[in-house]
């Protein structure tokens, strides 16, 4: 399997920060259990991006385990990225 570059969009890091700011605000500490799940996926993701369906476009979503959370991204084989696009709150009205 060929090793893939994970970058984030502007988008994906605005809603990890809004995020863990809305879960602090909640329950102090609960931010960093939200950090927690999204590394979950995220070494998910670097260990193979294929492992999510396509669910729009050339979009993945992969779900987190124990947040309302889907990561939205995209794999560009031919130059071994993939973009995290976003970080989208399930509970909120979709932003398309």
């Amino acid at each position: 399997m060929k090793k893939y570059k994970i970058v984030f969009s502007p988008k994906a890091i605005t809603d990890i920060e809004e995020a863990v700011i809305y879960y602090n605000q909640q329950l102090w500490g609960s931010g960093n259990r939200f950090l927690f799940d999204l590394e979950t996926i995220y070494r998910a993701i670097n260990r193979n991006p294929f492992f999510a369906s396509i669910k729009y476009d050339n979009v993945r979503c992969a779900g987190l385990k124990k947040f309302p959370f889907s990561v939205h991204f995209t794999i560009d084989e031919e130059g071994q990225i993939v973009t995290l696009a976003a970080v989208f709150n399930t509970w909120r009205e979709p932003f398309w």
